[in-house]
């Protein structure tokens, strides 16, 4: 297995005693690695080998609601990330946040003292070989101000920080164990024996308030930029451009941006190589463009009866149905031009669809206008819902890159207008249905809550 991912690659090791990092080959880890414990005269490990375009990768397939709710598959540009063909983590080389697989070599008796992992991630963990205890801590504001003071104290070695806060929790991961640790929570992992793990972490839209306090706290403890999760602003751009283009089908990608992310283009044929982390169009297909194939069969029951009788569209039992006129999602009208496919993604897995809300499906009058050369601003007869957890973090994804000096906006070259993008979402035309643009923010967020 350590054959596919190169012997000559470099990694970033940890001494353990010092808690301080150096590198090696691969091979050399290795060889340290499958020496017998009695003969180790240090602590040795190895828990940043991120193996994306590595032989290795196709071996290890991330959990599906991973695939789901990360924003590297579902907001990031596509075509950045097929231009990404070095396999290390050279930020010179790096086109898109590659942070989704990392393999964790730990021999007998690491340790890894309290931190929270970078950019207030998520983290999926699979312990593929041997064992991890971790201690874990709930990031409430007291909890994360007493860890910011331990961090900048320069006393970590002196003070357990688990003796200080409320309710630390000690928790043993066995061999098969799958585990999930939520943005910010802040932990310590110990190895009682000789461990090979899988993990991965993701930002998404379900906790961008915490995500973005972690990083703030990453600021004021100058956290070096080696360390820290990459593009982190670009992606928060990337991110709200895809939320309003899937709620308003207005793009402020710049037209080769478009082009290349084919947004205006047809959706490419799925890849053949099954369903993959890495290609967020083909687990659209697979996951979410797909129904069950009993009620496919049920559909297509219903259109024969409908094409035999007087073709008089039948009720839901549901509820109500959608307009005649009007073409259901999964099905497009003939000589209709297909959805992009990041729409398409989006609006299946990060939001609820709605039929009691119906909507015309022309453009009002005062809707905004899109720029030419952009997807074709055709409404759906459906309104499109966020959970109040998306409104909170798109408001405090739009606060937080307007606070921001332009010298840190770090707007990336894909976005054609980041002002107007910013004005777009904060006024929340489009952004969610029901909701009058005059309401703004505070109305957004007081009509989720009302709805549970």
């Amino acid at each position: 297995m350590f054959g596919m991912l190169g012997s000559r690659r470099l990694v970033d090791v940890m001494d353990v005693n010092t808690q301080k990092g150096t590198e090696m080959s691969m091979s050399q880890f290795v060889r340290y690695y499958e020496t017998p414990e009695a003969q180790r005269d240090k602590l040795y490990n190895v828990i940043s080998l991120e193996f994306s375009h590595t032989k290795l990768e196709h071996l290890v397939k991330r959990p599906t609601v991973v695939d789901l709710v990360d924003w590297v598959d579902n907001m990031w540009p596509q075509h950045l990330k097929e231009k990404q063909t070095e396999a290390t983590n050279a930020i010179a080389e790096m086109k898109y946040p590659k942070v989704k697989k990392y393999c964790l070599m730990s021999v007998k008796g690491c340790f890894t003292d309290f931190h929270i992992d970078f950019g207030g991630t998520s983290v999926w963990y699979h312990v593929f070989r041997g064992g991890k205890i971790f201690w874990l801590i709930p990031p409430t504001l007291h909890n994360l101000a007493l860890y910011e003071e331990w961090v900048l104290s320069g006393k970590q070695s002196d003070i357990f920080l688990g003796d200080r806060v409320e309710r630390c929790q000690r928790i043993e991961l066995k061999q098969g164990y799958t585990f999930f640790i939520p943005s910010g929570w802040i932990h310590a992992v110990y190895t009682p024996v000789d461990s090979l793990v899988f993990g991965g972490n993701i930002l998404h839209s379900f906790n961008v308030p915490m995500q973005l306090r972690i990083y703030e706290i990453e600021d004021r403890t100058r956290v070096q930029p080696k360390f820290r999760y990459p593009f982190y602003y670009e992606m928060c751009w990337y991110v709200l451009e895809r939320y309003v283009y899937c709620m308003t089908q207005r793009s402020y990608l710049t037209q080769e941006y478009q082009r290349e992310s084919m947004l205006i283009d047809a959706p490419r044929k799925p890849s053949i190589d099954g369903f993959s982390s890495d290609s967020w169009l083909e687990m659209e297909e697979e996951s979410c463009e797909q129904q069950p194939q009993e009620e496919k069969e049920e559909e297509e029951e219903e259109e024969e009866e409908e094409e035999g009788a007087d073709k008089t569209p039948k009720a839901s039992a549901d509820g109500p149905a959608s307009p005649t006129s009007t073409p259901s999602e999964d099905q497009e009208a003939p000589g209709k031009k297909p959805k992009a496919p990041a729409m398409r993604f989006l609006k299946r897995t990060l939001s609820n669809e709605s039929e009691d809300s119906v909507k015309s499906a022309t453009m009002p009058t005062d809707y905004p206008k899109t720029p030419t050369g952009s997807p074709a601003t055709e409404v759906s007869a459906k309104w499109t819902h966020l959970t109040e957890f998306e409104l909170k973090g798109l408001k405090a994804l739009v606060e937080k890159l307007e606070s921001l000096p332009e010298n840190k906006k770090c707007v990336p070259e894909g976005i054609e207008d980041p002002q107007a993008l910013l004005e777009g979402v904060k006024v929340g035309k489009g952004v969610a249905s029901g909701w009058a643009a005059k309401e703004g923010w505070a109305g957004l967020v007081q009509h989720a809550d009302s709805r549970g």
